[in-house]
């Protein structure tokens, strides 16, 4: 059965900059620390999926414009 974990507001932290690969950490529901492990292609497809995941929100939680 899948785990749930939640982003904690943390920074990624980046291993290396060339070629770019980073870490973001996440806590299961029992406290376990999971890392996500990042680089250029993931972090895009993420920031595409949460995209696409904010523009889906209605009402006080429709899209705002970020700047």
């Amino acid at each position: 059965m899948p785990k749930g974990a939640d982003f904690q507001d943390d920074d990624i932290v980046v291993i290396s900059r060339d070629p770019l690969i980073g870490k973001l950490l996440l806590i299961t529901e029992d406290d376990e620390e999971i890392e996500l492990h990042l680089e250029r292609d993931s972090a895009e497809a993420l920031v595409g999926a949460l995209a696409a995941f904010l523009a889906e929100g209605e009402g006080k939680d429709r899209p705002r414009r970020l700047t």
